[in-house]
């Protein structure tokens, strides 16, 4: 990093005019390129031929993120249907709550049915690791908050002393805003 600040003024001025005509220099040679023709009589760059390979180019990534949304899709589903074969198995437990199962019941009978793939939306299973993390961040939040505080008499006293001198500052500056607006 440059360090202009041994350099005189006349010094920091000059590295300043040769910065701003290096950069105008750069406007002036983009800029050309709108201007200037090629052989054929069409300028070297021109905002239509931007924004059309702006919009190819688009498109492109458009095209291509959705045929892999597709192929992922149908791998899924391939793999689904594979795996489960679209057979499901139901059956009621000893409480009488229906248990549902891509395994038939090996303790006794169950109703096979066949899903039609086609029609089931698979959903990926949500990672619940860090709901067991907030539990125990929540848990130990509690055991603080039931500790008693060990403040002293004069400790609480000067926290209420000093909450008053922030409200007191508070104030003052809510004064002084206010009569900063009523005065434009």
């Amino acid at each position: 990093m440059l360090d202009f600040s041994r350099c005189s003024s006349r010094d920091q001025s000059t590295v300043k005019y040769f910065s701003y005509i290096l950069v105008m220099v750069m406007f002036i040679g983009v800029g050309s390129l709108f201007v200037l023709k090629r052989p054929d009589g069409k300028p070297w760059l021109s905002l239509q031929a931007i924004a059309e390979k702006a919009q190819g180019a688009t498109d492109n990534v458009f095209k291509d993120a959705q045929s892999k949304l597709n192929q992922s899709v149908q791998n899924v589903t391939d793999s689904s249907a594979d795996a489960s074969g679209g057979t499901i198995y139901k059956w009621q437990d000893a409480n009488g709550n229906w248990v549902y199962s891509d395994q038939p019941n090996t303790k006794g009978k169950s109703q096979t049915h066949i899903l039609d793939t086609s029609k089931v939306t698979i959903m990926a299973a949500e990672d619940t690791a860090i709901l067991k993390e907030l539990a125990t961040q929540k848990a130990h939040i509690d055991t603080k908050l039931k500790t008693p505080s060990a403040l002293t008499p004069s400790e609480i006293k000067q926290l209420m002393k000093d909450a008053k001198n922030i409200q007191k500052l508070m104030d003052e500056r809510t004064k002084k805003i206010d009569q900063a607006i009523e005065g434009i």
